[in-house]
């Protein structure tokens, strides 16, 4: 629920955050919407490093809704994706270097069974607030991939 506008800000009545305040120019546009919630497309990043480095994308548009997110690089190092131009285009990047990649986590009671989906990662330029989920078409990067090794 948007509780009010204050001087160039909304004051946001979160689900999970309490009322935030946000201004109109931090909020992300998702040129395409992130899988199975086509309806929202308006986000806040939001940090929060109680858990693991993680941030949080907050809905604008349901406010009941929050993904967390991780840098898929501090998952594995050797992270890599292939953008096709089209991607670039549309969030309006024009060099891959600029862009904040994300991907979202599974945070479930078990910290063991924490994970990411490193094959649907979240591309983000953050100079004009554009965003947009990929699905690599390529099986390199698992949807499950645990942040703890079950094998430790």
């Amino acid at each position: 629920m948007l509780l009010k506008s204050i001087r160039n800000a909304m004051l946001l009545k979160t689900r999970l955050f309490g009322e935030i305040k946000a201004k109109e120019e931090e909020i992300i546009n998702f040129s395409k919407p992130i899988l199975g919630f086509d309806n929202y497309k308006q986000y806040l990043l939001l940090e929060n490093e109680s858990i693991f480095p993680t941030f949080w994308l907050q809905s604008v548009d349901n406010l009941d809704i929050a993904f967390p997110v991780v840098s898929p690089y501090s998952v594995d190092e050797n992270y890599s994706i292939k953008l096709q131009a089209h991607d670039l285009e549309d969030i309006q990047l024009k060099r891959i270097e600029d862009a904040i990649v994300l991907t979202l986590m599974v945070v479930p009671q078990s910290i063991s069974s924490i994970r990411t989906n490193l094959r649907a990662p979240i591309i983000y330029n953050p100079a004009n607030k554009m965003a947009k989920q990929l699905i690599l078409n390529d099986d390199k990067y698992p949807i499950h991939h645990y942040i703890i090794d079950k094998e430790k």
